[in-house]
């Protein structure tokens, strides 16, 4: 049973560099210009639908979960599409790898719920964001029923930026992440979660 199982993990893997590496050509067609339109975003969108192993797996679930938002009124703001642009741009010089196994970040105690909830619950956000500026984060969990807090006991989560931040290289993750660490430590159930969590809850809920 062990060699089926090492068999099917083995062509999960080499599923997702297959398809990992056709984002990556989008990518750079979509930037060869120089420039994304609206009709280059919305064949984007639509193969990671199609693409469910990339749109629900880090980085396809952050930009999957930033097209959905930049979307979802309809109409794409120019803030929207910049940051979009940066992100793919971001996607193709292998940044975004870099960061997910970046060592400061997983020497954090990132917690991996397997849900996360919106409705009343109080979040904050720390660090640098592949979904968007972090006010853009703010209003998706508002719009969710969720509220946004600074780190204290009442706090349910602390989201992570997926880019991180200037200051996690040189090992300082500052105020925020170290009063929430306090906390848990403490015995408060306070959840600090990584950007590709979040953002992929996100995905699951609009599903």
């Amino acid at each position: 049973m062990s060699n089926i199982y090492a068999r099917q993990a083995a062509a999960f893997r080499n599923e997702m560099r297959t398809s990992c590496a056709a984002l990556v050509g989008i990518v750079q067609g979509i930037l060869a210009d120089g420039a994304i339109n609206d009709q280059e975003i919305m064949f984007l969108r639509t193969w990671l639908r199609e693409s469910e192993s990339v749109s629900l797996t880090w980085p396809g679930s952050v930009i999957y979960g930033q097209i959905e938002h930049a979307l979802a009124d309809g109409h794409i703001s120019f803030e929207e599409r910049s940051h979009l642009q940066e992100t793919l741009t971001q996607l193709l010089g292998g940044r975004l790898d870099e960061v997910a196994g970046s060592s400061h970040v997983t020497e954090l105690p990132i917690d991996r719920p397997e849900v996360i909830e919106f409705k009343e619950k109080a979040f904050c956000f720390t660090g640098d964001f592949v979904f968007g500026p972090r006010s853009s984060c703010e209003v998706a969990v508002l719009s969710r029923g969720g509220n946004i807090a600074n780190v204290s006991k009442k706090l349910h989560y602390l989201v992570v930026g997926g880019m991180g931040s200037p200051e996690w290289k040189h090992g300082s993750f500052g105020t925020k992440i170290e009063k929430a660490i306090l906390h848990k430590q403490a015995g408060i159930p306070l959840l600090i979660v990584h950007e590709d969590t979040w953002a992929s809850s996100m995905v699951v809920k609009a599903a």
